[in-house]
């Protein structure tokens, strides 16, 4: 058998994927703190608030999706097989 080379493992995969992510998101971090911005609203000057308002609205949605699932979900033999 072949065994995976050291690069091609899930977890080192994952640690690359995770540190990519990390570095961008902190250039975008350093990014925001650079570039004036003309606000229109007062909020939207705040720093970080794009990135607390995204993640909110997706954790609202992943929790509305869970609790949508409760509602439509059918029964395992639904389909009678």
């Amino acid at each position: 058998m072949n065994k995976p080379e050291k690069h091609d493992t899930p977890t080192t995969i994952s640690a690359a994927v995770f540190g990519w992510l990390a570095a961008v998101c902190t250039a975008l971090v350093v990014i925001e703190w650079l570039v004036h911005r003309h606000a229109t609203y007062p909020w939207e000057a705040w720093p970080g608030f794009y990135a607390i308002f995204g993640f909110v609205a997706f954790a609202g949605i992943v929790l509305l999706g869970k609790q949508l699932r409760r509602v439509i979900r059918r029964d395992d033999d639904y389909y009678n097989d």
